[in-house]
């Protein structure tokens, strides 16, 4: 994993969503995780070489979010749509779909059975772990459920899929209008001006001083683009709501 900050760890080289891990004086935080089995196994054993992992926080409904929960045995925490959405979910379909991953996959998804978080949330909700504070918003615009999770203290926005920078940008459950006022609620966010990094389907530099937030607006600016030039704002406004 990259180090971004003195306690904040990321992946972004692995299949499906990067991944964040925070250390605090009081144990572990990871955000979202690994999409296949075999890199969640390698990520627990790093953890516990770190030490104690206390909460994974999932950031949305999509899989290569949470496959990973199952392979912890601490609680999930996410919107209270993430957690119906995972209850729901067909699991051979979805055990299928992990097993074609790789060679050693389906040996390691026997028995899965998903960890969905126990401790939701509707609005916005803040975690205090030690000596840090994860402020979680609901910013619905990719998914219906996404959300920002703010490690206050660091100075970095794990922004979710709500951000793409240089990948397709997915669009199947997106509402454009409500994806355009969480861009536009993350670029006024008072942590981001003060930011020392930020990720999701993010690549970051935070070797510049002031980097990210130039590359965040950037980015913001490209899909404000993509999702209004393409006439898709007008046809997807309510998609969810």
């Amino acid at each position: 994993m990259r180090q971004l900050t003195a306690n904040v760890f990321v992946e972004t080289g692995q299949r499906g969503s990067n991944h964040g891990l925070v250390t605090t004086s009081d144990g572990l935080v990871l955000i979202d995780g690994p999409f296949k089995p075999s890199d969640a196994l390698r990520l627990k054993a790093e953890i516990e070489r770190r030490g104690r992992l206390r909460y994974i926080i999932n950031t949305e409904p999509h899989g290569d979010h949470w496959t990973a929960n199952a392979f912890f045995d601490v609680p999930a925490i996410a919107h209270e749509g993430v957690r119906t959405r995972i209850l729901g979910t067909d699991l051979a379909e979805h055990v299928a779909r992990v097993g074609t991953f790789g060679p050693d996959e389906p040996k390691l998804l026997e028995g899965y059975r998903p960890n969905a978080p126990i401790i939701t949330f509707q609005k916005e909700m803040t975690l205090h772990v030690g000596n840090h504070t994860f402020r979680m918003v609901h910013m619905p615009g990719h998914t219906p459920y996404q959300a920002a999770v703010i490690v206050e203290e660091e100075g970095v926005v794990f922004t979710s899929d709500n951000i793409f920078c240089k990948v397709q940008t997915w669009l199947q459950e997106a509402d454009p209008a409500r994806w355009l006022e969480a861009l536009d609620h993350l670029t006024k966010d008072q942590c981001v001006e003060s930011l020392t990094a930020m990720t999701d389907r993010y690549p970051m530099d935070v070797e510049q001083e002031g980097y990210a937030p130039r590359v965040m607006k950037m980015n913001v600016a490209n899909l404000f683009d993509y999702v209004t030039g393409a006439g898709i704002h007008a046809a997807g406004q309510g998609t969810y709501r």
